[in-house]
């Protein structure tokens, strides 16, 4: 697999079939604070759920 390099804001998704040949999608976003955020999921949509999902913890942890 390919080194994965993203800027702060940035999101990455690649379409793909599982070896059962069930359509996935592998989803990549870096934070405004340089963490990575990573899944593979059924599809966009979800990826994008998961992340914001992801992104409200992150937000606690850099609140003073």
């Amino acid at each position: 697999m390919e080194q994965l390099y993203l800027m702060p804001g940035q999101e990455r998704c690649e379409k793909f079939r599982d070896g059962n040949g069930v359509p996935k999608v592998r989803y990549s976003y870096c934070s405004l604070h340089g963490a990575l955020f990573h899944c593979v999921s059924r599809s966009v949509e979800e990826a994008q759920r998961l992340c914001e999902d992801w992104l409200v913890g992150q937000d606690r942890c850099y609140r003073n």
